[in-house]
């Protein structure tokens, strides 16, 4: 057996919460309303009040992502690259690289330009359980070099990328104070924190510049469209 075929029990129902925590993240469309209403996720423990918000109708839940993620005045950044220091100087590097690791496991840029960009956290959340349903089907196949392969980019992704700012987002006192968000995104934090130990990885966090924001309208890079792994 392969260290990744042995490290990784309950892969199946992990990948299955990291897709729930993408569409929890992404814009609110009708699947995610669809998705909370079914009986076994209305009472969620982290999503439960997102559930609840969504009893409503799904404008108000939009409007709310709206003012604390997108065009609120302390709106805090879902973009990965909107985060850290050096973020102006490394934005194009890591884009690059996020698109590196995509078109490696077979996901395609969206020409149509419809989807969210390489590094908004719903498309590395998505992406972070392909890789685990990746690994799933390896393991049945007992594919021990492939689950290796499918170990090695789970470890070097959080490293580099998801496991650096799922946890900033979630800290953001706006984002913890809200009843939806505040909860959701602190779950989404610790499906990631819970990787990183199982991997024993240790990203580096960071940082958030409240005062520091592109306008609204910039676009700097291709979007993404996310493949169904049978």
């Amino acid at each position: 057996m392969s260290e990744a075929t042995a490290s990784d029990s309950g892969v199946g129902t992990r990948a299955r919460d990291f897709m729930l925590a993408s569409l929890a993240t992404a814009y609110p469309e009708a699947e995610l309303a669809e998705t909370l209403a079914t009986p076994p996720l209305r009472g969620h423990v982290a999503l439960g009040a997102m559930a609840d918000a969504l009893a409503h109708g799904i404008e108000p839940l939009q409007r709310t992502y709206i003012e604390l993620f997108d065009r609120g005045k302390g709106r805090v950044s879902l973009y990965e690259t909107e985060h850290g220091r050096m973020r102006g100087l490394s934005k194009g590097h890591d884009l690059a690289d996020l698109a590196g690791f995509y078109k490696a496991f077979g996901l395609t840029l969206d020409d149509e330009r419809i989807h969210e960009m390489l590094d908004h956290v719903a498309v590395e959340l998505e992406f972070y359980a392909l890789l685990l349903m990746k690994q799933e089907v390896l393991a049945a196949a007992g594919d021990a070099e492939g689950c290796d392969i499918v170990l090695d980019a789970r470890s070097k992704f959080l490293t580099d990328h998801l496991g650096r700012f799922v946890a900033v987002i979630a800290a953001q006192p706006s984002v913890c104070a809200d009843a939806a968000y505040g909860r959701a995104l602190a779950w989404c934090a610790e499906l990631v924190d819970a990787e990183c130990a199982a991997l024993a990885v240790t990203p580096a966090p960071l940082d958030f510049f409240a005062e520091f924001r592109e306008p609204d309208e910039v676009d700097c890079g291709a979007k993404v469209r996310l493949p169904v792994v049978d």
